[in-house]
């Protein structure tokens, strides 16, 4: 890579699903960013978030990581500027907003849904996964099947998953490039000595890839609600992105799912207050 790190200024952020993260300075004083896979799946992911990354750079209107180095045990590049609009309890799972995404939404839910336009629009070529819009469906069908046998559902959301999984009219007729984790802590802002944040950079394209475009506004939902949804649908289409009937029926219901989704990687990494969270959300 060719940059002396202070080692003295290191700060390490383990709160990220995936990556080991930690912060620090170069010599000359430039903060950089140092990701460490957590799992060898996740090393395997990082060729298609770096192919993603190389595909969307160009295109999107705010800044996305520009890695310098790129080895399966590590990836390294200059820290954007910015601050992350809110951050997510590592225990509840809960995020806390750093603004008001309502406040001004031509300074954040706009852009960020125009960046999401962008992502959505770009070609398919290289990016090497399957393209066929029945691969979302049985993906979470399968989901479903294992978390039925290893964790206790509530009959009454099992009723309604099973029933979403069957409306033919609920999913996508094509799949798109997406982001896969849009939430607040990956999205940055900068605040200018006078005036609101504005959307300076969006990070973390671990869960990258070809899928499901409702998959992009799951977590909005969840972190500010039905109100920044709609403002960011709203933003969306403006921008000249697809909302095709019943795709706001679809996000509900994915983020619905999203504490199946969470319970399975409880099991799947350890952590049984995760599972225990995901359960009484369910429950809710």
């Amino acid at each position: 890579m060719g940059v002396a790190l202070d080692p003295a200024s290191a700060r390490v952020d383990d709160t990220g699903w995936d990556f080991h993260v930690t912060h620090i300075r170069a010599a000359d004083g430039t903060p950089w960013i140092l990701r460490q896979p957590r799992r060898p799946e996740v090393s395997e992911q990082l060729a298609v978030e770096g192919a993603v990354l190389a595909a969307v750079r160009d295109r999107v209107p705010v800044p996305v990581p520009d890695w310098r180095l790129h080895t399966p045990d590590l990836v390294a590049y200059p820290r954007l500027p910015g601050e992350p609009a809110g951050s997510e309890d590592p225990d509840t799972l809960v995020y806390g907003w750093s603004m008001d995404p309502l406040a001004r939404p031509d300074r954040y839910l706009e852009p960020l849904a125009r960046s999401l336009v962008a992502v959505h629009s770009t070609p398919l070529d290289g990016m090497g996964r399957p393209t066929d819009p029945e691969a979302v469906r049985t993906g979470i069908a399968e989901k479903l099947a294992r978390a039925r046998a290893e964790v206790q559902l509530p009959a009454s959301r099992l009723r309604r998953w099973q029933d979403w999984l069957d409306d033919d009219r609920m999913w996508p007729g094509r799949l798109v490039l997406v982001h896969g984790d849009v939430h607040p802590g990956h999205t940055l802002v900068m605040r200018p000595p006078s005036g609101p944040p504005v959307l300076s950079g969006l990070l973390d394209w671990a869960n990258a890839g070809v899928g499901d475009p409702a998959a992009d506004f799951v977590d909005m939902l969840y972190a500010g609600g039905p109100g920044v949804l709609d403002r960011l649908l709203d933003a969306y289409r403006s921008a000249g992105g697809e909302v095709r009937d019943g795709m706001r029926s679809h996000i509900l219901a994915r983020a619905s799912f999203l504490w199946v989704h969470v319970a399975l990687r409880g099991l799947d990494t350890g952590r049984p207050a995760w599972v225990e969270t995901a359960l009484r959300r369910m429950a809710s």
